[in-house]
């Protein structure tokens, strides 16, 4: 054994759930050659994709004198326990971007300048949270090759575990104090990091006694938020002779107070996290207290609790649901009421307790649940939804219902007893809301009852309390401390969470960052993009590493086929830059055609299990936005060598059928491929050659193979109506921006043409086919998407409100229902909108199509309702959809091509990568959503450069639903065709009692009678036409969108019109 190497055992012992005592006993291996701790430094550059990228290496600080050279001689020393890496991650982070600034002068206004983490808390941060776990770890490597010069801030670890000067042991009198009982894991950690800053101390101290030189004004700081650990380590150390102690402790905010008095432009107090309330008079217990965690663990073990992810509803916080398994089946337990809730906060990890079987929630509608409260309820006008909400058994197939001992159908209920790991990790967006306490009253906003009760002034004289509102609604208010209340009001900010003890009413956090002004277009776009929590950051440099090299040409290569002959094209929207597919279409000797659909090669590039790979199943999807998009892949992938761009060689995975003209499949193949597209087309110049006369095509190669492809398309339609599948519609709408402000200028419908159909076709061709192909080598791994078929309960509204208007709507399946809108269509040609509204509304009655693992459902469940398709699945977009990616890798070992990557063998990692899949995709359909929201407030707002088509108007609207309710404000939603607009039109001018509006909830009527006659001046009826007017109104930090009736004027304005007729009527009686 070397001179420098050592070992000391551990001896342990453990009582056994039998009562048998157990001993372990652990050997370590120390050194005495480790120095000062180890540092990062920038070796040399390589060359990359994204740039020069600075290798870094290990440098070990090997004696006092280089340390203080990478203090630059002065400043503090500070050492970090775990509580610290945990909570207040955000004020070292803080440090990295300080090191950014040249006027710094050595770091005396920043946290240290230098950072000493201990290896017993870096291991503490991993097993409690690998999240902040990799914030360490990115901050340690971005601080040091971002660093310049003298002005570095260090982040030096400290292998303590393996020091031999940092070793905790022991010793009688500690033993004594204690009691003779062993000390916990956690106190031996502590002990051990205490050891660390002592060593630091006694190091410099010794340097002060020897030399004399200026590099000696180094103090060293032990920081943790743990009193004991804090008192302990004033009582630990030996004093010395001339100067106190060796090492000061001090909690985050005691020493952030110190700097922020030495320079208050800091603001790092903001940044410090919150465990305790203010104390006050009287102290209230506010939940019911958390079950310990030894007892949680017993009660975990016999099945007393249940554990499982708390995820709240999408429009309350007070409200949500557990996931808990009973045996292989997954159920969802109900959690109502905040009581119940019990602190819990969405994605938190926590232990329930479910109620007796009669507290129960009896079953929403005999087999079927009940969709999320949240579903299709538009309080304020916006951009209308596409369909249902989906429930849990789509999103996540997991059951929201149990039989009773009698075989009933019942919701389980039950309530948190404890909190197992906290999701406080992630920031949260809103504003802070203060308030005057004069301006209260009974209808006071329930912000402003919070906002007063909770906003104080502390007795520093420097900190106040606020309290901070998420956009989310899933996220209860929070309280903050800061020092910067005045510059944070009319700003939207990020928070983080820190804390929520039973004697505060909401969590405390603490302020992160500012984003910008409440309003304006570039805040609100990242503000929704923290909402629906898309993921935004930069590609980090393990992901662009697994890039091809800069000069790296597509060649042919063994195991594909050479398709570069074919006449292969593709059509797309104006502009596209992510073109995923592309099509031929070229007559065979035999008389037969030969179609090809080929698709960009992503698994090329993306390789199983590879940083880039995990990167993409995170994302699992694009995000398109009005003014920008987010992609799942690195922009060199998406628009560049996996885009199938014109004239240019690219890599593809195609599916080649041999039909005959008239449309029967006579053969398919799939084949791994190298192509060559010789045109790229938009959707318009597809549709000019499919309209070219035949004359004119001889020698067209271009026009030939589209119009064989539109004639194709045609048949293979004709067949999928005739089985059943729907043709439906979507209000979607589009921005002209303005080419520099990419401000909205005008809105204007999609126009669809036929070529829009042919590549449509297509691709719902290749995706069927694929999905039979890889269920027949991995019935049970196969990844799929389904759409259920719609449950009465969702159509009866709509079903009603059709027959006021003699249509008659049948949904036995899914062929009568296209039948029956078909024959809706042909009565409303007076009005062909009312035909469009009809199938918008239908598709709205239906949940959204979902992914899945094959072997998770029967095979009868499997089936896709919309499609009218047995099986199916997405092949054809895998630069803008993980779920393609997963195809392709199934299709690949299918044909033999490569194996299957082992985690698409587990069926538990399948159910979790399609659940993430499809909460990826519905976050950013309501992101886009939100975007075009956004969009269309500033549109009609006329303002931030809206442009001249924009502010206030007036249009035509349809009536989606009217308010028949007594007592209740007079209201009806419409639906605005030229924007795509859904909201409520409020009659507030009539009383909710007024004997002269008249509610018919039968035929979904209002109509307005004359007071002397009786005779109805004026009605609203569903599918009605009115007049209405757009605009936007403006309070506080709030923007919405408001439609006011315009037409009938009777009930838009009923005291002109009565006064109009009084006034006439009295002009008869002169004559």
């Amino acid at each position: 054994m070397s001179d420098n190497l050592f070992t000391t055992p551990t001896r342990r012992f453990h009582l056994t759930r039998r009562g048998k005592i157990l001993q372990t006993t652990t050997e370590r291996y120390l050194r005495d050659d480790l120095g000062y701790g180890t540092l990062l430094l920038p070796s040399k550059k390589s060359a990359t994709i994204a740039g020069d990228v600075a290798e870094l290496s290990p440098v070990t600080i090997d004696s006092v004198d280089m340390l203080c050279d990478v203090m630059d001689g002065g400043g503090t020393l500070v050492v970090v326990d775990t509580n610290v890496l945990l909570h207040h991650m955000d004020v070292l982070e803080y440090v990295r971007e300080v090191v950014m600034d040249d006027e710094d002068p050595g770091g005396s206004n920043s946290i240290a300048a230098a950072v000493v983490i201990p290896q017993t808390a870096l291991e503490e941060c991993r097993n409690r949270s690998l999240v902040m776990y990799r914030r360490v770890t990115d901050l340690i490597r971005s601080s040091s090759s971002s660093s310049r010069g003298k002005h570095r801030r260090s982040f030096i670890v400290f292998a303590d575990l393996h020091h031999v000067d940092t070793q905790h042991y022991r010793e009688d009198d500690e033993k004594e104090e204690q009691g003779e009982e062993a000390m916990i894991i956690n106190d031996e950690n502590d002990a051990r990091i205490r050891k660390v800053a002592y060593y630091y101390g006694r190091a410099f101290y010794n340097r002060r006694r020897t030399r004399t030189d200026e590099n000696n004004n180094i103090d060293v700081v032990f920081l943790s938020d743990d009193a004991q650990s804090r008192r302990l380590a004033m009582r630990e150390q030996p004093q010395q002779n001339d100067k106190g102690l060796y090492y000061t402790p001090r909690s985050m905010r005691e020493h952030v107070t110190l700097l922020q008095k030495q320079d208050p432009t800091l603001n790092l107090l903001d940044m410090v996290a919150q465990f305790h309330v203010p104390p006050a008079a009287q102290r209230i217990e506010y939940y019911p207290p958390h079950i310990a965690s030894s007892a949680l663990s017993m009660g975990l073990k016999t099945n007393r609790y249940h554990q499982g992810v708390y995820r709240s509803d999408r429009d309350s916080y007070s409200s949500g649901y557990v996931t808990v398994r009973r045996g292989q089946e997954r159920v969802a337990v109900l959690i109502r009421g905040e009581q119940n809730v019990n602190r819990a906060v969405d994605g938190d990890i926590v232990a329930i307790e479910l109620f007796a079987v009669e507290k129960w929630l009896p079953s929403a509608d005999g087999n079927q649940p009940t969709p999320p409260p949240h579903a299709n309820k538009e309080e304020t006008a916006g951009i209308a939804p596409e369909t249902a909400e989906p429930t849990l058994k789509d999103m996540d197939n997991i059951d929201e219902e149990l039989a009773d001992e009698t075989g009933q159908l019942r919701r389980p209920t039950g309530q948190v007893v404890g909190i197992i790991r906290r999701n406080f990790h992630k920031n949260y967006c809103g504003s802070i809301w203060s308030v005057d306490d004069a301006i209260l009253d009974a209808d006071a906003h329930p912000n402003d009852v919070i906002a007063a009760k909770h906003e104080c002034e502390h007795a520093d004289g420097i900190t106040s309390t606020v309290v901070f509102f998420s956009i989310d609604p899933r996220i209860p208010p929070v309280i903050l401390r800061t020092t910067q209340r005045e510059r944070l009001l009319g700003m939207r900010i990020l928070v983080s969470m820190d804390s929520w003890p039973s004697d505060s009413e909401w969590p405390l956090g603490h302020y992160v960052k500012t984003l910008g002004a409440v309003g304006t277009k570039d805040t609100e776009t990242e503000v929704l993009l923290q909402e629906f929590r898309i993921p935004c950051e930069p590609f980090p440099a393990k992901v662009l590493a697994c890039l091809p090299p800069p000069d790296y040409k597509i060649e042919l290569e063994p195991g594909r086929v050479d398709l570069r002959h074919l006449p292969i094209l593709s059509i797309d929207p104006p502009g596209c830059k992510d073109i995923d597919d592309a099509l031929h279409c070229i007559e065979l000797e035999n008389g037969n055609w030969q179609v090809g659909v080929h698709i960009a090669d992503v698994t090329h590039y993306v390789e199983a299990g590879s940083a880039i790979d995990l990167e993409a199943a995170n994302r699992s999807t694009s995000t398109y936005l009005v003014n920008k998009r987010l992609d799942m892949l690195p922009s060199l992938l998406t628009t560049d060598l996996c885009s199938l761009k014109g004239n240019v060689d690219r890599f593809a995975f195609s599916v080649l059928w041999e039909v005959t003209p008239e449309a029967d499949i006579v053969d398919v193949e799939f084949k791994k491929s190298i192509i060559h597209s010789i045109a790229a087309l938009t959707y318009q110049q597809a549709q000019s050659l499919i309209d070219k006369p035949e004359k004119h095509c001889q020698n067209d190669i271009q026009a030939g193979a589209v119009k064989r492809l539109a004639s194709l398309a045609r048949k293979f339609r004709s067949r999928r109506v005739n089985a059943g599948a729907l043709t439906l519609a979507s209000p979607e709408v589009k921005f002209v921006l303005d080419s520099e402000s990419l401000n909205p200028t005008d809105v204007q419908a999609y126009t669809l043409y036929e070529a829009n159909a042919v590549v449509e076709e297509f691709m719902l061709l290749a995706n069927v086919t694929v999905a039979k192909k890889i269920l027949r080598h991995y019935p049970t791994l196969s990844i799929l998407r389904r759409h259920p078929a719609p449950n009465r309960s969702m159509f009866d509204s709509l079903i009603r409100k059709a027959k006021t208007r003699g249509i008659s709507i049948c949904i036995d399946d899914s062929k009568k229902l296209a039948d029956s809108l078909d024959a809706a269509g042909k009565s409303l040609s007076s009005d062909p909108y009312l035909d469009q509204l009809l199938r918008i509304l239908s598709t709205r009655c239906m949940s959204p199509a979902q992914y899945f693992c094959s072997g998770e459902y029967q095979a009868k469940d499997w089936h896709h309702y919309g499609l009218a398709a047995p099986v199916y699945t997405h092949f054809t977009s895998p630069i803008r959809r993980y779920a393609d990616v997963c195809v392709h890798r199934l299709l690949a070992a299918a044909i033999g091509v490569a194996p299957l990557p082992v985690f698409l063998s587990s069926k538990s990692y399948l159910h979790d990568l399609a659940a993430n899949m499809n909460r990826r995709h519905r976050a950013a359909q309501l992101a886009g959503r939100a975007s075009v929201q956004l969009h269309t407030l500033i549109f009609f707002s006329g303002e931030e450069g809206g442009g001249e088509g924009g502010g206030i108007k007036e249009e035509d609207a349809y009536v989606l639903d009217v308010e028949t309710t007594e007592n209740t404000e007079p209201s009806f939603t419409v639906m605005v065709p030229r924007y795509g607009i859904e909201g409520r039109v409020r009659l507030s001018h009539f009383a909710t009692d007024d004997p002269y509006l008249v509610r018919d909830p039968e035929n979904f009527r209002l109509y307005y009678k004359d007071a002397k006659s009786g005779k109805i001046l004026a009605s609203v009826a569903v599918f009605d036409k009115v007049r209405v007017r757009i605009w936007v109104k403006t309070s506080r930090d709030h923007r919405e969108l408001v439609l006011d009736l315009i037409d009938p004027i009777c009930l838009a304005k009923p005291n002109v019109v009565g006064a109009s007729r009084s006034k006439s009527k009295k002009q008869k009686t002169k004559k």
